[in-house]
């Protein structure tokens, strides 16, 4: 699970850290930064999944990335998508810690200064930097390579991995430069040794990484059959494939037996999905008013943009991480409430759900799951989003254990105030 997040000079945000939870929810006002920490996780999270010929750097990530992409051409620069205020002077960062059992918390940290092109990469041990390195700028067209922390090192050691490289176990092995005792020599290796054990854990946790975008609910009628076992996309572009292929083969069987269920309660009945002849895939469902099989393209738009968040949240492996910007779009109230109940389902199957939102519906459902021991205070962690002339700025609100939010959610309470004052000031007198 991730548990915290770090991010510096990132878009709309000069610098944040956030304590993540098994279920983490994002409000505030729009543009305020929300959806720029799920793309900051999910940059760094693409570079494990890009294809063998793409360097894994974030030029890389940003040009070829599964989830976040920017385009490059000589009008734009792909940084200055992302570098807050377009300033190139300071370094871009990406970090992440999950829960270890062995060392209780671990972290990795990316940096990049566009300016220099200068790179950071730091690995953390139970809140303590263990390690860091560089690559520099020390002329015009010239870097080097060097340990930046610990510092009575610097001079003794020499990197033997390409430090661009992102989430690369090799960046953290080191050759001597110049003789030192056998105690250094082996906390070097000691240090070393650790360094690339938590990278290839954290880059195992982040391959299990995934962004459902506000942008879905796309259904096609029709698919035609591919190759190879598809990923469900950031928008549900691989819905029907992913779905024939829970639906065909028993060992997904539970898999399948959890979409049923809550796809019910989003007014999809019966669903099914598989082939249909000749090289063709589809999809459809019960509607439970007319008693009629549809072709899920005829489902509301409602029920079709939740219908991917369902499969990604249990078709994922145990260890997962779901992020999900806005999950309540073209949802009504009654449904809304639903959603707080199926994240708890997948959280129980040792999942991680994140998601940004504008609905107090799905705020107020968590109420019930908690005093009813379904979840736990510390199992939500809810922060609150505003951006100011600096940045973004986030609050973590005060959840009780009878599920109640402390003083409620302040952009909420502006609002409700101002329509409250004006429905009041519309009454008449007598």
């Amino acid at each position: 699970m991730l548990s915290k997040v770090k991010i510096g000079n990132f878009k709309s945000i000069e610098e944040l850290e956030l304590e993540l939870a098994p279920l983490t929810i994002f409000v505030g006002p729009n543009s305020s930064g929300k959806s720029n920490v799920l793309e900051n996780i999910a940059i760094l999270a693409q570079t494990t999944r890009l294809r063998d010929r793409i360097v894994r750097s974030l030029l890389g990530s940003l040009e070829y990335g599964e989830f976040v992409r920017y385009p490059s051409t000589s009008d734009f620069s792909l940084f200055d998508f992302i570098a807050h205020k377009k300033d190139w002077s300071k370094f871009i960062t990406f970090e992440i810690h999950i829960t270890d059992a062995e060392y209780h918390d671990i972290g990795y940290m990316y940096a990049f200064m566009p300016k220099d092109e200068e790179v950071r990469q730091a690995v953390f041990a139970n809140e303590k930097k263990l390690v860091e390195v560089g690559n520099l700028r020390v002329g015009k067209s010239t870097t080097r390579q060097e340990v930046l922390y610990p510092e009575e090192f610097k001079e003794s050691l020499q990197l033997r991995g390409d430090t661009d490289y992102i989430l690369n176990p090799t960046c953290f092995k080191f050759a001597l430069t110049k003789k030192l005792t056998n105690q250094e020599q082996q906390q070097i290796e000691e240090i070393s040794s650790k360094a690339q054990e938590i990278v290839k854990k954290i880059e195992t946790t982040v391959r299990d990484v995934y962004l459902i975008s506000a942008i879905r609910g796309e259904v096609r009628p029709i698919v035609e059959i591919g190759v190879g076992e598809p990923g469900l996309g950031t928008h549900g572009e691989g819905l029907i494939e992913i779905l024939a292929l829970i639906f065909r083969r028993p060992e997904y069987e539970k898999i399948s037996g959890k979409i049923i269920k809550w796809a019910s309660k989003f007014g999809m009945e019966g669903i099914k999905a598989g082939w249909w002849g000749k090289n063709i895939l589809s999809s459809d469902y019960i509607d439970p008013e007319l008693q009629t099989r549809l072709n899920m393209a005829l489902a509301s738009q409602g029920s079709r943009q939740i219908l991917t968040i369902i499969t990604q949240l249990f078709w994922s492996r145990p260890g997962s991480v779901i992020m999900i910007e806005e999950p309540e779009i073209s949802l009504h109230i009654e449904a809304q409430l639903e959603l707080p109940k199926m994240f708890s389902e997948a959280i129980k199957e040792g999942k991680q759900v994140i998601v940004t939102t504008h609905s107090e519906h799905l705020i107020l459902a968590l109420k019930p799951l908690i005093v009813n021991g379904e979840l736990k205070p510390e199992d939500v962690a809810i922060w609150h989003f505003e951006k100011t002339e600096e940045g973004t700025k986030a609050e973590r609100l005060n959840l009780t254990d009878k599920g109640i939010i402390e003083g409620w959610i302040p952009s909420y309470v502006k609002a409700e105030g101002e329509i409250i004052k004006e429905w009041f000031d519309t009454l008449p007198e007598d």
